[in-house]
């Protein structure tokens, strides 16, 4: 292996403080630290300290590092050593096959040689080490440091320009602020690195890297590496990466050149913070800073807001796109400038980048069949699948013919194709699909349990010139690999990381004059997902991407045209978190009514933000919300403030329900109650609603109740409704018609409530005053009641018999919005769906014969799968007694305020 300069520094307090004890390190005998002893007694690890400290190395350091796990597990399974016929997928399995492998050479050669490169001091030019072992510090020598042989794009160049320009005026005014704005595929993290290595480094000065996802410092760490040689002058450079999983912030060293760290791992110690930052050769960078967490930046701006000077620049592919709230202070913390940007599209018009064709293929499989609970529990814990969880949807064989026909189908369109596939056993599984119908397909993936050989290099290559059409992988050619030809994407993995996601889709997107394609082909698989609905359409992640790929015509898929996500301006007018809620419930509400789409647009966010310890992660989750689900939200606070973060960490989204029970669609997603629940166990501060200020100006409905309420002439309610319309109204109604006709319907709604074809949602009241209830129930027993409904129903209906297949039931509280509500699916036969009644009508004092025509009422929207429309009003005064239970809910209603039925 190459030779390496060992430090300790990158090993953990913790891990150091195990290996001295395991030494015999006693602090009432030794006047010096753990740190300092072990640094004597083992200069470097080597075969004999893996032989005397096995468990201690398994148990102190690997277990803190799944990467180095899965690392080891992996070399030696491919040399034969371990346990036979087993094949872990988790931290767990990788532990407990080291901890039964048998303490030999082989075994302690491998330890001991990830041991020294996890704590290399020098990165020789030879070492092609995996990613997950980015040396967490090294100090660099820049003379014999490798030439970066990337050769810069012209936008590239054009930035540097722009950003040497400020970095000159900095030095006369002291103070350097400002964005750099590049979109995915474009090099935001090398034209900055780059820029920074050869103006600040090499000037002597030093690079304080600001992230929120280890991803992130690991790809910047890299990129230092690879562009030590432009910091000559210097001699020397030493770079460290400071996270959780990586070197502490208490090992941060004034000599240190570049410090590339997390968020939360300078949040709790402000004393390192405030000495990197007061450092006069400090230069701050914030990656993304977009999704940073806004507390994060508060105090990072009332830090520099201290210094008379003061360098600091953010990277982002959406300057504008954060919330509101959160806008004044980039503003600030980025001096209200962006030194340079470019669009996707001038890139795409410059070739530079290919244009991206998003396809979609409806899967039809349930991504949630045979959920356990030690899924959800680690799902809630870390916030994505666990390896059992993707191994069931890997094996989903009707899925895997999905993703494979569909290639075969459309094969000479989208030429060399990447598949991205979930796990080893998948990609040998649909490689071998592939070749089985005669395409030229293998697999690269770090082993290969069908026993097959391949090289991962001779693949890529192979792929490279062309003697492969399709190469199946498992995340190891998300970055790093040069592959210009390839022309489609297949994303055959579920995902709901921005990062990840944007790396894959990455691969295809190198336009002809970088050598690559004119179009780019992204495929997403998309599979029905129930409860986790934030993993069913991973392109709603990257909305930037989407708005040049509308450019393209839809392409029919599966008989149906492709529609659009949602319309470009909906980017600009709506804050990035809330993009991806409002494009969901805006395919289902034009699918009813285009003139109630508005009715998409969240009415605030929470923020759930909690900035980890060393050893735990930072997160920062947005949750819009409608009006309806704000109570229901409010009372799960109240529940999980109401206990402490210990018991909330037992919590799983089925101990919330009862909060949430009674909430109308759209419902919160389980993932969004699973943050919520993880915010209070980690000791998060309770959210408070932010309320999107914007959007009453352009709710057709509240410009409707306006015009009613102030009776203005034809001109004036022209004149108001044009003002109007701004880019709110745009993103949702493509045209001032659209928008016109929507004010109109809502007119008529406020008029002739009776006649809406979208009824109010249901808002529960956790709280009952005197004023809201009846005689209280139970009294009336629904089932029965339909029962005797159905055969007067068949009558008016003139068939045999009423088919009703679904649940009929009563709301658990009093709710306000309706009184009875029927939900269907589009695809369901008439008469099929679930029945809804107001349990305020649970009650001695509401007649049968009302309940009766109210079971009527719903069970005709399920008959029609209709609203309010002509047909349903005429069909509904069929029913004997109509007028006297009309008669008795109005009355109901002007005494409670129910609102509609």
């Amino acid at each position: 292996m190459p030779r390496y300069r060992f430090s300790w520094d990158a090993f953990a307090d913790g891990v150091v403080e195990a290996f001295a004890d395991s030494l015999g390190y006693d602090p009432d005998e030794l006047d010096e630290t753990p740190r300092a002893f072990l640094e004597r007694e083992v200069k470097r690890p080597n075969s004999t300290f893996v032989k005397h400290h096995k468990d201690v190395i398994l148990e102190a350091w690997v277990a803190r590092h799944e990467g180095t796990a899965r690392y080891l597990y992996q070399r030696l399974a491919d040399i034969g050593v371990g346990p036979p016929d087993y094949r872990p997928r988790s931290l767990n399995g990788f532990l407990k096959f080291l901890a039964d492998t048998r303490n030999a050479k082989n075994f302690r050669t491998i330890v001991a040689d990830a041991m020294i490169a996890y704590g290399d001091r020098d990165r020789p030019p030879d070492d092609d080490s995996p990613p997950d072992f980015v040396p967490r510090f090294g100090v660099l020598e820049v003379g014999s440091a490798p030439e970066d042989s990337r050769q810069p794009h012209d936008y590239q160049r054009e930035a540097w320009d722009r950003m040497g320009a400020h970095l000159a005026e900095a030095e006369a005014e002291g103070v350097f602020q400002g964005l750099l704005v590049m979109p995915t595929g474009a090099g935001k993290t090398f034209t900055a690195v780059r820029w920074l290595t050869e103006n600040v480094l090499a000037r002597g000065g030093r690079v304080l890297w600001l992230a929120h996802r280890r991803e992130l410092l690991l790809h910047a760490a890299a990129e230092f590496h690879r562009t030590a040689a432009h910091a000559s002058p210097r001699e020397r450079l030493r770079i460290r990466v400071v996270s959780g999983s990586d070197a502490p912030s208490s090992s941060i060293d004034p000599e240190d050149d570049v410090v590339i760290a997390s968020v939360a791992s300078l949040a709790r110690r402000a004393d390192i913070r405030s000495e990197c930052i007061s450092d006069p050769r400090t230069f701050v960078v914030i990656d993304e800073a977009h999704h940073s967490p806004a507390k994060s930046y508060r105090d990072l701006l009332r830090e520099l807001a201290d210094q008379r000077k003061f360098r600091v620049l953010g990277l982002t592919a959406t300057p504008t796109r954060t919330l509101e709230d959160e806008r004044p202070v980039l503003g600030r913390l980025f001096g209200h400038r962006i030194l340079y940007q470019v669009g996707l599209r001038t890139l795409i018009e410059r070739g530079t980048l290919s244009r991206p064709r998003i396809v979609r293929v409806r899967t039809g499989a349930d991504a949630e069949q045979g959920i356990t609970e030690a899924d959800r529990k680690h799902f809630s814990r870390f916030g994505e699948l666990s390896e059992e969880w993707l191994d069931r949807i890997a094996h989903l064989s009707d899925r895997n013919q999905a993703i494979v026909e569909h290639y075969l189908e459309h094969r000479e369109k989208y030429g060399p194709t990447l598949v991205f596939a979930i796990n080893i056993h998948h990609a040998a599984l649909l490689a071998a699909e592939l070749q089985e119908h005669g395409v030229r397909a293998d697999y690269v993936a770090s082993r290969r349990p069908d026993g097959t050989s391949g090289d991962p290099s001779a693949l890529i290559e192979a792929f490279r010139v062309g003697e492969l059409d399709v190469l199946v992988n498992v995340q190891m050619v998300t970055e790093g690999v040069d592959v210009p030809a390839i022309q489609s994407v297949f994303l055959a993995r579920p995902t709901s990381s921005e990062i990840l996601l944007r790396q894959m889709l990455g691969r295809a997107l190198r336009g002809p004059a970088a050598g690559g394609t004119q179009d780019a082909y992204l495929v997403s698989f998309e599979d029905h997902w129930e409860r986790y609905t934030d993993w069913e359409s991973p392109f709603d992640l990257v909305p930037d991407l989407q708005i040049e790929a509308m450019q393209e015509e839809a392409e029919p898929e599966q008989g149906e045209p492709a529609e659009p996500a949602f319309r470009p301006e909906l980017v600009e007018a709506l804050p990035w978190d809330m993009v991806m809620t409002t494009a969901r419930e805006l395919r289902k509400l034009r699918a009813i009514s285009p003139s109630i789409a508005f009715e998409a647009v969240p009415h605030g966010w929470y923020v759930f933000e909690h900035e980890g310890a060393e050893d735990h992660e930072s997160f920062r989750h947005v949750v819009p919300f409608y009006a309806h689900q704000a109570p229901c939200w409010e009372h799960a606070f109240d529940r999980l403030w109401g206990v402490t973060p210990r018991t909330a960490g037992g919590y799983d989204p089925s101990s919330l329900e009862d909060s949430f029970v009674d909430c109308d669609d759209p419902r919160p997603a389980a993932r969004d109650v699973e943050m919520a629940i993880r915010l209070r166990a980690r000791g998060g501060d309770r959210p408070e609603p932010i309320a999107f200020a914007e959007r009453e100006r352009s709710d057709p409905r509240a410009l409707a109740a306006r015009i009613l309420e102030t009776d203005v002439g034809s001109r004036a309610r022209m004149e108001l409704i044009e003002t109007a319309y701004d880019k709110l109204a745009q993103a949702v109604y493509p045209t001032l018609s659209d928008f016109r006709r929507a004010v109109s319907d809502a007119e008529h709604a406020l008029c002739h409530p009776g006649d809406a074809q979208h009824m109010p949602k249901a808002v529960p009241l956790f709280e009952l005053g005197d004023d809201t209830m009846l005689a209280p129930g139970p009294h009336h027993d629904l089932a029965a009641l339909l029962d005797e409904m159905r055969p007067v129903a068949a009558r008016l209906l003139e068939i045999s018999a009423i088919p009703h297949r679904g649940p009929v039931e009563w709301t658990r509280r009093v709710v306000k919005g309706w009184y009875g509500m029927a939900y269907w699916e589009s695809v369901a036969a008439p008469g099929q769906g679930r029945i809804r009644v107001n349990k305020m009508l649970d009650s001695p004092d509401v007649p049968e014969d009302v309940l009766r025509w109210l079971l009527w009422h719903e069970y005709l929207h399920l008959h029609l799968q209709d609203g309010h429309s002509n047909t349903f009003r005429a069909l509904e005064r069929r029913w004997p007694g109509f007028r006297e239970a009309e008669r008795f809910l109005t009355t109901l209603n002007n005494r409670f305020g129910i609102q509609a039925w």
